[in-house]
Formats: structure tokens, C-alpha cells, sequence
């Protein structure tokens, strides 16, 4: 069939093969499909959108999965949609909204599938979330892929409920299937109770059986994708799938290596594609500013250099009263900055609200798009380059709780954003300097760690306990002598790591960390490690070291933490000062740049490692204008209109994003 495309005299046809490229989500309403298929191919002609990603559920009505019967009738619809998106030059994919679940519900015994369900660490069976490791489920899946894949969709997204991680209950399936797999893994009798308290566990069968649960989840996903891919290929081979994912700290817990699961999905000879998260559903400020970039950078990293990248641009639950455009346009263009080819586009609500009831949302993209376009170009071929906060997809395996408590297992990734907001450029791969801190040292082996600690690294207090037992003690200046209950401050001490904040107290938020089970340490220092700040009690009284540098036999530098790293005690201008001071030292002054002294102002830097040739972006995360202490070697060229711009009388306005080319001195 052929619709009559709705009216617009605002603004002529713009071309649909510009560069980048925007996917624009939308949910399908079986009432008013018709409507709705009208009013895309006028949207995409006015804004160049150049390609639609159908969905088939309302997340804002219902977040499990449909019956088959829901799936064909959305097929069959999609087929009349897909001919006339694609007689316009639109290109036509799929979005299967919901396969797993997201969010579990008390749906109606027709609604509930016949499928192992979901059992999460409350160790309660969902009612409607479903097991990826069901084979009945996969077939399922593999059943709905093919219906979508008559269509002919140049790709097919899997959303990021396909996961084993359920959005409510966050850290992992325990379901029979999962406890039966895991035992014949491990060799070990379990049940799904006992499997939770092995997963949780420090001892060496517990890490066996966490990494065996861990190993059965991961192959029981690429499984599942295999046959989701091979149903689809059988009916429409041009189709290539791709995964929305979640952020890497939970891709660990689940055991997945992102770079084969996005290659089973796309299949052997075809290019992966990942919608990795994008983080600032609503609008941000200070810290979700600098995730924005942060997650989706990590993710741009382990998906692989031959992944095509289209970031997530989600406004949940897509109204101007939660997130605006400024707030879109910044995340867009840190999305760009760190890697994105394309930019799927969650801007319009999930409920077939009319788009012409919000037409700055087409102004926006009209205006940003060559600006987008700048960026990527600008960051072709160049890597992060910073301190380094290196990563490894297997740091869960590693993890245990102390207090039995399953979110331990989550690897920790703070430093990513506090370091940013610290102004301190940073890289995922390992560099001269690098932050290791708590159980992740234990991914390392001792060859990894030997060459650490002839560099710059920075450590807490588990960490030098794992190390110290490793027989690494007289490396790192210091060693665990028990714990401080009740350290109530830091004072900082040294000028030369302190500057004008020495005498300064910080909180250590002990009160609030003790029962999370952690607990400022007591180190004793050795022969030539030095303390530049003072653990004090609640009459502020002196009682151990705070902050322990040291420079080792080696010639490696080494930092140690005595306090958890706490939002809370780090997000102070003493803490953020002394912060860039060890960074610096750790790094031997090779650090690209530094903001000092500038809360929520954040440098990310890209550099081409052949010419030395740089792209920077500087963000304002707080509302207030900032006039930039920069301390840099660089050179900088204003990306918009090459001017030269000078680092000592730089401004940056609130939420500001600037970005600049730069060269080495």
C-alpha cells in the first residue's frame, strides 16, 4: 500500500544519506499503524533521518514478553510498512522491544509464556521474565526473530533484556537451570540457594563455582543467539542482528566477552553492531554529565575496533519535563566524542504521542547534525589517551563479599567519572600510571603486576592487603594493620600534594561505609614512604596515615588509599586537588593536560598515536561559567572555526562542551 505523506511547508526534504547516520525508535500501535507510517516517512524527509526501528511494545504499558500471536500480527504489519518506508529511501529496521523481560508483572495466565522463569538473588521466581538458558525459550526467541525477518529489515536490534540481569533484581539468574548447569560445571552438588552462597563466597571452591556459573550463563547466551541469527538468516539473509547492551561492569557479573556475543548475533562475516548504554535518561548535571561519555566509552572500547557503534540517546520517559534539549544535544555530542557512528534516537515518547506536538525535537536534529558530523571526523583515528583506569570483562570472577552480598560482585568503576570531574583525563587501557583498586588486582597475574609496579599505580587498602599476601608487601610503602573503626576525618597535610587545602579535613563517611562492610584501614608505613594526610577520630585526634605515597625499589611510584573510595569524601576540592597532584606523579608529569581546581569541569582526550595530533572535548558539568586553570603542552585549535585558542583565558559556560584540535609543543 501507499500513504499519503503528511503536509509540511516549514522546512524542504533534507538528504537521507547524510552523515551520521540517526535511527529513530518507534514504537507501532496496531490501531493506528497506518497513521503513524504517514507521519515517519514526513518526519524522516524533513529531519534526513535515514533509518526507523520499528517496535512492537510500549515499555510505558507493559515490559514482558508477548505471545506469539502478538509477534505475527506485528509482522504481518510491519511487511506493509517496511515496502513503503523503503519506496521513500528509508531504511527499515526492527527494535524487538521485549524477548526476556525487563521489568517482571503480574500479567494474565494467557500473557504468561511457558518458559523457566527468571530467579533472581532474592531467590523468588519472577512471574513473566523468562531464562535466556530455557532451550524451550530460545526456540521462542529464535521463532520471533523469523516472523520480524520476513520483512526484509536491513537489521534486527535485540534489546538489552537479553540479559541475565533483570532489571529489578540486578545481579543474576539462580533459577534451577541455572543451579543444575553450574553443578555438573563445578563438579559440585548445588542448589539455587547454595549457588547464591558460592557466587557470594572468598573461598577457592567458591571462586570455582562463581566462575562456573558465570562460564554456563555466558555459553547458554551465545546459544541463544546463534539461533535467534539462524532463524532470521533463513528467511531474510541480508538481515544483520545486533545487541543493545548494558554497561561492562554488568556484562562481567554475567561472564559475557562482548566481542564474541555481538559476533554471534551479526554473524562471521558481517560487521558487529552494538548499541552500547548511553547513560542521562533524564536531565544531568555534575557526575551524569560525565557518565554519559564515560559509559559509553568503556563499552566503544570492548566491543571491538571493527564494531559499528550507534549510541543510545534515550529521554525517559520521553518528555521536556524530565530531560530537555540542551541536555540531549550534550549527550549527543559526548556520545560523538566517544565513538559513535550513529545515534538511536528514544526521543519521542513509546504511546504514538503525534510528532508535531514537539517540533524542537526536529529543529534540534536539523541543527546538530553537521556539528555531529565535525566531531566524528575529528575523532577518526585516535584512541584516549590519560591516566589509566585499565579494564578487564573477567574482574567479576574475582569478586567477593564480605558481608555476603551479591552487589559486591559488581566491579567498581567511580575513579571513571571522579577523576573527569577532577579535571584529570583518563584511558581504559592500561598507561604509565594507572588506578587498581579492591579484589580487580586479583585478575592480574604477577607478571601484569610486576610491570605495574615499575610504572605509577594507585591502590587501596584490599588491594595492598591482596598484593602483600601475593609478596608484593615491600613494593608499596605501607602495609594493612587492622582496621580504624570510627575514623571520622582526613586532614591533609603535605604542600606539595595539598597546596592551600593542606590543614583541610575530609569526611571519610565511615558511619555510612561500615555497614556496606567497609572500613578505613590502620597502615603502617616502611622505610621511606611518606604520608600526605592524617587519619583523625571523632575529637580529632591523630591516628594513622591517610594517603601513603612511595617510591619503590623499582623506580615504580605507589599510592595508597587507607579510606574506600566514597562519592561523598572524593567530591571535595582538597580531595579533587590532591587527586591531580598524585595522578601527575604517579603519571611522571606526562599526563596530556590537567584542570586544576575547577569542580565538574572535565577534560577527554582522543590522540592519533602516529602524528601526536589530539581531539579534546572540555565539559561543564555544574551550571556555573568556569574560568579554566589548564596546565597543558598542547596546542589548541577551536574545532568550529580553527582559531587558535589560548588554554590560560578559557571560559566555559554552565554545561558547556567545547572542543579543540590540538597538537604537542
Amino acid at each position: 500500500m501507499r500513504v499519503k505523506v503528511l503536509p509540511d511547508s516549514r522546512q524542504a526534504d533534507i538528504s537521507l544519506r547524510m552523515n551520521p547516520a540517526y535511527l529513530l525508535r518507534r514504537v507501532i500501535l496496531e490501531d493506528r499503524w497506518e497513521s503513524q507510517l504517514a507521519e515517519l516517512v514526513a518526519l524522516c524527509r524533513r529531519v534526513g533521518i535515514e533509518d526507523v526501528l520499528l517496535m512492537e511494545q510500549s515499555h510505558q504499558l507493559l515490559m514482558t514478553p508477548y505471545p506469539l500471536d502478538k509477534h505475527r500480527r506485528m509482522a504481518a504489519i510491519y511487511v506493509k510498512m517496511a515496502e513503503e518506508l523503503r519506496r521513500h529511501g528509508i531504511i527499515f529496521s526492527v527494535n524487538l522491544a521485549t524477548l526476556v523481560g525487563h521489568a517482571d508483572a503480574k500479567v494474565d495466565a494467557a500473557m504468561t509464556l511457558p518458559f523457566q522463569k527468571f530467579v533472581g538473588e532474592n531467590l523468588r521466581e519472577a512471574h513473566a521474565c523468562c531464562c535466556i538458558l530455557d532451550d524451550a525459550w530460545q526456540d521462542y526467541a529464535a521463532m520471533v526473530c523469523a516472523f520480524y525477518a520476513a520483512a526484509k529489515p536491513d537489521k534486527m536490534y535485540i534489546d538489552d533484556d537479553f540479559r541475565s540481569l533483570n532489571h529489578h533484581t540486578m545481579f543474576g539468574c539462580f533459577c534451577p537451570i541455572h543451579a543444575a548447569r553450574t553443578a555438573e560445571a563445578a563438579g559440585i552438588a548445588l542448589t539455587p540457594e547454595r549457588l547464591l552462597q558460592h557466587v557470594c563466597g572468598p573461598s577457592g571452591q567458591d571462586q570455582q563455582v562463581r566462575s562456573a556459573w558465570m562460564r554456563i550463563n555466558f555459553q547458554g547466551q551465545l546459544q541463544a543467539a546463534r539461533k535467534m541469527r539462524l532463524a532470521a538468516e533463513q528467511v531474510s539473509p541480508a538481515t544483520r542482528l545486533g545487541l543493545m547492551n548494558s554497561g561492562e561492569p554488568a556484562h562481567s557479573v554475567q561472564g559475557r566477552d562482548m566481542v564474541a556475543l555481538l559476533r554471534e548475533f551479526s554473524g562471521p562475516n558481517r560487521r558487529p553492531l552494538s548499541r552500547p548504554a548511553g547513560g542521562a535518561y533524564s536531565d544531568a548535571i555534575h557526575d551524569g554529565i560525565f557518565v554519559s561519555h564515560q559509559t559509553m566509552a568503556l563499552s566503544v572500547r570492548e566491543a571491538g575496533t571493527d564494531a559499528q557503534i550507534t549510541s543510545e540517546v534515550e529521554n525517559w520517559p520521553h518528555t521536556r519535563f524530565t530531560k530537555g534539549l540542551r541536555s540531549t544535544r550534550l549527550q549527543m555530542e559526548l556520545h560523538a566524542l566517544a565513538g559513535a557512528e550513529g545515534f538511536t534516537l528514544n526521543l519521542y515518547d513509546y504511546l504514538a504521542t503525534p510528532f508535531a506536538q514537539e517540533p524542537a525535537f526536529e529543529r534540534l536534529l536539523v541543527e546538530i547534525k553537521e556539528r555531529l558530523r565535525r566531531i566524528q571526523e575529528a575523532r577518526e583515528g585516535k584512541v584516549a589517551k590519560g591516566f589509566g583506569l585499565p579494564w578487564r570483562k573477567d574482574f567479576a570472577e574475582f569478586h567477593f563479599s564480605r558481608r555476603a552480598n551479591i552487589a559486591d560482585l559488581m566491579p567498581d568503576r567511580r575513579l571513571d567519572c571522579l577523576l573527569a570531574q577532577f579535571g584529570l583525563p583518563t584511558q581504559f587501557a592500561s598507561a604509565c600510571g594507572n588506578a587498581i583498586l579492591g579484589d580487580d588486582v586479583q585478575a592480574y597475574s604477577d607478571q601484569d603486576m610486576d610491570a605495574f609496579l615499575c610504572g605509577g599505580l594507585m591502590l587501596d587498602a584490599p588491594a595492598v592487603e591482596h598484593l602483600c599476601r601475593r609478596g608484593y608487601g615491600n613494593l608499596l610503602g605501607c602495609r594493612v594493620a587492622g582496621t580504624l573503626p570510627r575514623a571520622a576525618a582526613e586532614r591533609l597535610a603535605a604542600h606539595d600534594f595539598c597546596g592551600s587545602f593542606a590543614g583541610n579535613n575530609l569526611l571519610t563517611n565511615w558511619f555510612r561505609l561500615e555497614p556496606q562492610g567497609k572500613f578505613v584501614a590502620r597502615l603502617e608505613l616502611m622505610p621511606g614512604a611518606v604520608s600526605v594526610s592524617t587519619l583523625l577520630d571523632l575529637e580529632m585526634r591523630e591516628l594513622a596515615p591517610g594517603t601513603v605515597l612511595f617510591e619503590n625499589a623499582r623506580g615504580g611510584r605507589v599510592a595508597v588509599f587507607a579510606a574506600p573510595l566514597d562519592a561523598w569524601s572524593w567530591l571535595h576540592r582538597g580531595r579533587a586537588y590532591l587527586a591531580g597532584k598524585i595522578v601527575n606523579w604517579l603519571m611522571r608529569d606526562q599526563l596530556p593536560l590537567w584542570i586544576e581546581d575547577c569542580p565538574n569541569v572535565g577534560p577527554f582526550y582522543y590522540e592519533n598515536s602516529q602524528n601526536g595530533e589530539g581531539l579534546l572535548g572540555i565539559v561543564n558539568g555544574s551550571l556555573d561559567p568556569v574560568r579554566l586553570n589548564v596546565h597543558t603542552g598542547l596546542k589548541f585549535t577551536e574545532l568550529f572555526t580553527g582559531k587558535p585558542a589560548d588554554p590560560d583565558h578559557m571560559v566555559l559556560e554552565g554545561l558547556g562542551l567545547h572542543f579543540y584540535l590540538t597538537t604537542r609543543s
